[in-house]
C-alpha cells in the first residue's frame, strides 16, 4: 500500500511539474476580485510554431477556424472561472483590456499513458491594463502551459486555451 501511494504522489508531482505555469511577473491579480468587465484583445502577429515557423503556416487553410475556435475557448473559459470579473464585447462599457500575446506554440503526440492523445502547448505574455487610466493592473508570463490530452487535434488545441482562461481566472 504504501508502494501504491508513493507512486500516486510521484505521478502526481510530475503532472503538476510538467504542466507548464502562469505566473504574474507585475502587479497583481487584485482586478479579479471586483465586479467589472474586461475587453480582450489577442496577438497572434510574432506567434511561432515549435520555435520557427509561424501558425499560419502550419495550420494553413485551418488557421482562420483555429484561432476563432481557440479564443472562443479561451473567453468561455475564463467567464466560466471568473466569479466576478466577465469579459464583453462591448469595449466601450468595459473596465479593463486585457492584451494576449501569444509567443510560441507547440504540439506533441502523447503515448505514455493508458489513452493515447494529442496535447498542445502555449506560451504568451498577458497584460491587463485598467481602461481609464491606461495604468498596467497586472502581467503574466505564460511559459510551456499544457492542455489535456484529445483525440482530436484541433479539439486538444481549443481546449488548452480554454484551460489556459479558466486557470488566468483562478489566479490570485
Amino acid at each position: 500500500m504504501k508502494k501504491l501511494v508513493t507512486i500516486l504522489c510521484v505521478m502526481l508531482f510530475s503532472v503538476i511539474t510538467y504542466a507548464g505555469s502562469i505566473k504574474i511577473s507585475q502587479g497583481n491579480a487584485s482586478y479579479l476580485k471586483k465586479e467589472n468587465t474586461m475587453t480582450t484583445v489577442f496577438n497572434w502577429q510574432n506567434a511561432k510554431w515549435d520555435n520557427s515557423s509561424t501558425p499560419k503556416e502550419h495550420w494553413k487553410d485551418s488557421y482562420d477556424e483555429y484561432v476563432k475556435k481557440g479564443e472562443d475557448a479561451f473567453l468561455k473559459g475564463f467567464n466560466k472561472s471568473s466569479k466576478k470579473v466577465r469579459i464583453t464585447d462591448n469595449a466601450s462599457s468595459a473596465s479593463y483590456v486585457m492584451t494576449i500575446t501569444f509567443t510560441n506554440f507547440d504540439y506533441y503526440f502523447s503515448a505514455m499513458s493508458m489513452i493515447p492523445g494529442h496535447k498542445h502547448k502555449v506560451w504568451a505574455d498577458i497584460t491587463v491594463l485598467e481602461k481609464a487610466t491606461g495604468n498596467i493592473v497586472c502581467k503574466y508570463t505564460v511559459d510551456e502551459f499544457v492542455g489535456k490530452r484529445d483525440f482530436s487535434v484541433m479539439d486538444s488545441f481549443t481546449e488548452m486555451l480554454g484551460i489556459l482562461g479558466e486557470e488566468l481566472a483562478k489566479k490570485k
